[in-house]
């Protein structure tokens, strides 16, 4: 990809560099625009430019910096380390717009497709694609383009501005520097219902202010406070915004003269903090900076790892902030467009940024955007790419158990107690021990379930000699790594769904199973139904393609459930789409190749974890299928149906209750009298392969039906259609 890059003699280059991976909590973005700040991004070429003795007079702190380690390390290696920080290239840019490509781990409210805005340096660069903190992202809403919407962090800074002057309306309010920033909050001060005083030492900016709404304009001169305070009614302003770059004091001077009795100054651009007491002292002026697009700039946990602050304690973030301003574009309240001054592909950044720093009757008076590749169409439309996931691994077999087999529950939960051990019970297991949960669930689950013995950790299960099976009925986050140690140990395994809630724990616990001796059996018990047996049966008894929907209207559960969280539930896509992914690979009789899906759900929910979802899948032998996932609809519908379509014959099951067969000349329909999901034969055929040394069914499918699942997450995350590639189990 292309990005614009800088070293630290002002030297501006256009490299090909590999694009960023999208990190947790993150977003990659595919950019359209990005801003060329004519304040900040001048400055910094403009010290850059300097000689050795301009930088040093501009910063006094890096001298005494280079002092200090010219005396611990000597002059000539330092001089070298001088020497290569000047020519190192960095990134430049911190505002620009474009589509998401993918959502990091744990981000929620955004999906890939999305147009947002970006902020940051070192996040919302100038390049193709950019890997952003969620954080600084907004959503830009229906009838905002995204040239418009890259200005969005110049407004924040603005509004943040603001904010922080607390003006209320009809309040006096003067700009001192009509740059970009001053520009736009002149607009926003206009738009809160203050009267705006706009100042520049350039008449050009004066009348650009004047024309986007300001109220009264003044070109810096002599008399010019006189002038505004004049037509402040002799009482001078209320509040001042300093948005101006200069090298000596003047503005803040100004500000103080023009400012009414305890009025408030706010620095927003680069001026020396250098104030005389008097006018301070004699007013009674507040004087306050403003730091950057508002709270939680510089702050690691908010802007890198995706805390927010509660909108109770901290009602405008800096995202917050960008997204007001977006608001008071899409609202008409706000205008952009007229700011933009040239558009310029990313190839012409370099002429772009000579003409930042060139003669002043040739800078800017707004703002220069590059745009990258086709905007247009990236901003209307973004296919999806396929990537793949492979997990090379063998298996060596298993061995047989004694009857009885002697069992352990991990996980006395209302599940294992209400399902699990009753199955368990009457396919003839010996319960021997229980352990997990809390004490109380363990005592009870031994003295109401018919447990021998209470153990006082996992590990009293895994390493006990007189096991031979363990059952993992534990919250998600545990199954993987409980199933590898006992595997390790020897066990035969039951794991609950699902296996894994990542693809580095799969390929753990599936490399661990391959060359363990003990089964491994997941709860994936709808293929054991009578019902979806007899369906498969019916309509694919010979591996034909097949055609299949399956929709499962699950109900809502509340967004602070522990299953909404990814690492502890991963998500209803892990913890129960597999379900029913497992249930159409055994419909299908063929390996799952590539799923795809989208999906919504609550906005405070990540986007790995929606309730609601599509999602289809493609089979080896060319069969398709589809599954329907919502949380929302009426919770009177009966939550599973199944159509499948092959040859001359159509099967529908209704929740697992009634099978309607049809094929060429005859409609058949079976009702049963109980629902049966397939848990009691699931688990007999469990400890069967136990009692045989056998799979129930073969590593293979089971990481077939996991990989498959962990893609539809991902291609939640993502927006593109993943590809299984077949295990070698």
């Amino acid at each position: 990809m292309k990005q614009v890059l800088q070293d630290r003699n002002g030297l501006t280059v256009i490299r090909d560099v590999p694009p960023p991976a999208c990190l947790p909590g993150s977003i990659l973005v595919r950019n359209s625009y990005s801003v060329i700040s004519s304040g900040t991004e001048r400055s910094r070429v403009e010290l850059a430019q300097k000689s050795l003795l301009g930088k040093a007079r501009e910063r006094p702190d890096l001298v005494r910096e280079v002092v200090a380690r010219s005396r611990r390390e000597g002059v000539r290696t330092t001089a070298q380390a001088i020497r290569r920080k000047l020519r190192e290239e960095t990134a430049v840019g911190y505002s620009s717009a474009g589509v998401v490509l993918e959502v990091g781990e744990a981000v929620s409210g955004v999906d890939p497709g999305d147009r947002v805005a970006c902020a940051g340096g070192g996040y919302a660069s100038h390049a193709e694609i950019v890997n952003v903190p969620a954080n600084l992202c907004a959503k830009v809403p229906h009838g905002v383009g995204l040239e418009v919407a890259s200005l969005t962090t110049m407004g924040a800074i603005a509004l943040h501005a603001v904010r922080l002057a607390e003006v209320e309306v009809a309040d006096r309010v003067a700009v001192i520097g009509c740059g970009l920033v001053g520009q736009l909050a002149c607009r926003i001060l206009q738009a809160a219902g203050a009267e705006v005083f706009a100042l520049d030492v350039d008449s050009s900016k004066v009348t650009i202010a004047l024309r986007g709404g300001a109220h009264h304009a003044f070109v810096v001169g002599q008399d010019v406070a006189d002038e505004v305070v004049g037509s402040a009614s002799g009482l001078g302003v209320d509040q001042i915004l300093v948005t101006a770059a200069s090298q000596t004091n003047d503005p803040l001077l100004l500000a103080s003269s023009i400012a009414r009795d305890r009025a408030a100054i706010v620095l927003v651009g680069d001026v020396p903090v250098q104030f005389p007491r008097a006018p301070l002292y004699e007013k009674e002026l507040s004087f306050r900076i403003s730091r950057s697009y508002g709270p939680g700039r510089g702050d690691r946990e908010y802007e890198e790892r995706g805390l927010d602050y509660p909108i109770g304690f901290v009602r405008w973030t800096e995202k917050r902030n960008m997204e007001a301003v977006l608001d008071l574009v899409a609202r008409g309240a706000l205008r952009l467009d007229d700011l933009v001054e040239a558009v310029v592909p990313v190839d012409g950044a370099v002429e772009a940024y000579q003409r930042l720093t060139g003669p002043l009757h040739e800078r800017p008076s707004g703002a220069f955007v590059l745009a990258y590749g086709d905007a247009a169409v990236t901003e209307d439309a973004w296919k999806p790419l396929d990537a793949e996931v492979r997990l090379p691994t063998t298996h060596v077999g298993t061995r047989a158990a004694k009857t009885p087999v002697r069992v352990a529950l991990i996980g006395p939960g209302k599940f294992a107690g209400r399902v699990l051990v009753p199955a368990l019970e009457r396919a003839g297991a010996r319960l021997e021990l229980v352990c997990g949960g809390s004490g109380p669930s363990a005592e009870a689950a031994q003295r109401t379930l018919g447990f021998s013995r209470i153990g006082d950790s996992e590990a009293a299960a895994i390493d006990d000699p007189d096991i031979d099976a363990v059952v993992i009925a534990t919250r998600h986050a545990s199954h993987a790594e409980l199933t590898a140690r006992a595997l390790g140990a020897g066990k035969h395994v039951f794991c609950e769904k699902p296996l894994a809630l990542t693809l580095d724990e799969l390929e753990h616990v599936l490399a661990i199973a391959g060359g363990a001796d003990g089964t491994l059996a997941v709860g994936f018990n709808r293929r054991y139904s009578p019902t979806l047996e007899e369906l498969q049966r019916f309509v694919n008894p010979n591996g034909h393609q097949i055609a299949a929907s399956y929709r499962v209207s699950a109900g809502p559960i509340p967004g602070d459930n522990w299953i909404h969280d990814l690492s502890q539930g991963g998500g209803r896509a892990l913890g129960e789409v597999c379900h029913f992914v497992d249930s159409l690979r055994f419909v299908a009789g063929s390996a799952i190749e590539a799923v795809y899906a989208v999906g919504y759900g609550p906005p405070d929910v990540p986007v790995q974890a929606r309730d609601n979802l599509v999602a289809t899948l493609s089979f080896a032998n060319g069969s398709v299928a589809g599954i329907t996932y919502v949380g929302d609809g009426s919770r009177l519908l009966p939550k599973e149906r199944v159509e499948v379509f092959s040859q001359s014959r159509t099967a529908v099951l209704d929740d697992y209750r009634s099978l309607d067969l049809f094929d060429a000349g005859r409609r058949e329909k079976r009702r049963e009298r109980t629902q049966d999901k397939g848990h009691a034969r699931e688990i007999a055929a469990f400890l069967e392969g136990v009692a045989r040394g056998r799979q129930p069914v073969p590593l293979a499918e089971l990481a077939n039906v996991s990989l498959a699942t962990l893609g539809i997450v991902e291609s939640l995350r993502t927006g593109r259609s993943i590809r299984v590639a077949e295990s070698q189990l």
